[in-house]
């Protein structure tokens, strides 16, 4: 067939010898006024403004090359090739084409010999990646016996009072695990100290896994709660981690700012990206100011993100979050390395798209937001969401079809076999332009009111993000958003018959008494001795992690440390300024 032949009459194609070019934004108008008009002229339009979930951008019916013309769009500079800069496509050259991401899930309750018992059965199903959830006494610096612990010890994650407690929780087969995510924000310096000891202690190679530590305190300012000292405090104690584990665990990850926090809190794309990168540049800041290099640290930073039931704008984040990341490393800081460029990312479907009505249809928005994290890239290390999670801490039966989602995405969909099969699609790289023009935007006002520190102190995150909270609840509140059990095929005598999670009620009990026994049968005189090095670091500048792991193989307790670290720091009591909604 010759080339005249084959093309004639295709849309956009080249015009025959003799003939004027065809204008692809012309004919585009041509097809609007022409085409499309009568019809929705004749049957309307099933809404009233076609936009982007979170951004609200106006979405066109169809885009075309013309749509990549205005934005300037260039494939080299925008798009580019997998594992090369500026890492649109992916971090990695093949992408899962030799190996898919680490599987993982979060999980956490009871004591630490409950939740390893979940943690066994969950790598003997097939995950390779445990998400460590501790419960909220431990997350606070609180002791089990403490009073203001008292209802909630083992509830909503694993009580780690001391180093047996950790013991106990690390009792797993480690030759399956390949990722460690220790989520304990504010005193991250006593857990990865409670770590690294256990270890030890089990004779286990830190370097066998990579341990991933949150340790970004500073998202906990913005929309969690879960912070324990005042911001400057807690930038300091997080720094201290990241500067110990680049010289001792290089193999560690000692921050992941995590941005699903800001996702959960309702933040848009652009101000998920936003925030959290300034965020990491103040940790990233901090940590060169003690003589490292960019090129040194940066590879140790990753994040942690949530991905929302808008499809193609998930997709563009994920894309987004690369290529801004390796502009603000190369043209901001100067690094030259491809490690130094190279986001380290792990995504998740997101748990606030999870319903507490009909909890079996989120197990479809689970497996949607599944395929978005890989067609978009998100990251080594992938973990889902349970479609029991609105309920209660996840089922037996739960974590099982989470595991399922995951291998149904990897091995059934064809989804991980090219790298980045969106690119080139005109919308999915228009609106991924469009999220990192306006990402830079945000960063720069971010700058100008002195960065993510002074952005938190004088409440701007929150303010900003207490704006779409309370728009994105108007949009139920009004119909405007469709949400399928809650205000869209609505079952009024709804039954929920679904397995529900029953925690130990002798848990709480049994975690006091093992911390009563483990003071009682410990030398006092070396815990406050080592307790007293902890506040000399603290009230110094040395490092804190040496001094808090000593104190630690003493046995001291978390909430002694924490105390320690109280009445040097004090505590942060933000006012209702600064608090959000």
């Amino acid at each position: 067939m010759s080339q005249d032949s084959s093309t004639a009459g295709r849309p956009g194609a080249a015009a025959p010898p003799g003939e004027p070019d065809r204008d692809i934004a012309e004919e585009a108008a041509r097809w609007d006024r022409e085409t499309l008009a009568p019809e929705v002229e004749a049957h309307g339009e099933r809404e009233q403004a076609f936009t982007t979930q979170a951004m609200k951008w106006p979405i066109k019916p169809v885009y075309t090359p013309a749509d990549l013309d205005e934005i300037g769009f260039d494939y080299l500079v925008d798009s580019g090739f997998p594992g090369e800069y500026p890492y649109t496509r992916g971090t990695e050259a093949d992408g899962y084409r030799s190996q898919l991401w680490a599987m993982s899930q979060v999980s956490g309750f009871g004591t630490g010999e409950d939740s390893a018992r979940r943690w066994r059965a969950m790598l003997e199903r097939g995950l390779n990646g445990i998400i460590i959830e501790y419960d909220l006494p431990t997350t606070n610096g609180l002791d089990s016996d403490d009073p203001l612990a008292e209802g909630e010890v083992c509830r909503a994650g694993t009580a780690i009072d001391s180093l047996p407690d950790m013991e106990a929780a690390l009792d797993i087969p480690f030759d399956k695990l390949k990722h460690l995510t220790s989520v304990c924000n504010a005193p991250q310096p006593i857990n990865l100290a409670m770590i690294i000891a256990a270890l030890e202690n089990k004779g286990v190679d830190p370097r066998s896994f990579t341990l991933l530590m949150p340790n970004a305190i500073l998202i906990e300012y913005t929309c969690v709660g879960r912070y324990i000292f005042p911001p400057e405090a807690g930038l300091r104690i997080s720094t201290d981690v990241i500067e110990y584990t680049i010289a001792n665990h290089s193999n560690w990850v000692p921050i992941a700012i995590v941005s699903a926090q800001l996702y959960a809190a309702r933040a848009t794309p652009v101000q998920e990206l936003a925030f959290s990168f300034s965020i990491a540049m103040t940790y990233l800041d901090a940590v060169l100011e003690r003589g490292l290099t960019v090129d040194q640290v940066a590879p140790y930073f990753s994040f942690i993100t949530g991905i929302d039931m808008d499809f193609f704008e998930a997709i563009a984040k994920l894309r987004a979050y690369r290529k801004i990341w390796a502009r603000l490393m190369k043209d901001r800081y100067g690094a030259k390395t491809p490690e130094a460029l190279r986001l380290k990312l792990m995504g998740s479907p997101g748990t606030m798209s999870l319903t507490l009505q009909q909890p079996l249809n989120n197990i479809a928005r689970l497996g949607i937001q599944m395929l978005a994290c890989v067609l978009g890239g998100g990251g080594q290390q992938m973990t889902t969401p349970l479609h029991d999670e609105a309920h209660a801490l996840p089922s037996d039966e739960a974590t099982s079809v989470g595991i399922a989602v995951q291998n149904i995405v990897a091995h059934e969909t064809g989804a991980a076999d090219t790298v980045d099969p969106l690119a080139g699609s005109y919308y999915v790289e228009t609106m991924t332009r469009r999220m990192e023009d306006e990402v830079f935007a945000e960063i720069e006002r971010i700058d100008a009111l002195g960065g993510a520190l002074e952005a938190i102190k004088t409440g701007y995150f929150q303010k900003e993000l207490a704006k779409q909270q309370f728009s994105r609840q108007r949009e139920l509140e009004t119909g405007d958003r469709k949400l399928v059990g809650v205000n869209h095929l609505v079952k009024p005598e709804e039954e929920r018959g679904i397995e529900m999670f029953k925690l130990d009620e002798d848990a709480e009990s049994r975690q006091i008494e093992r911390l009563r026994n483990v003071r009682a049968e410990r030398d006092e005189a070396k815990v406050n001795e080592c307790l007293a090095r902890v506040e000399a670091a603290a009230r110094g500048t040395d490092n804190l992690v040496p001094p808090i792991l000593d104190a630690v193989k003493a046995h001291a307790t978390h909430g002694e440390l924490c105390n320690v670290l109280r009445d040097v720091y004090g505590t942060y009591h933000p006012d209702s300024l600064t608090t959000g909604v």
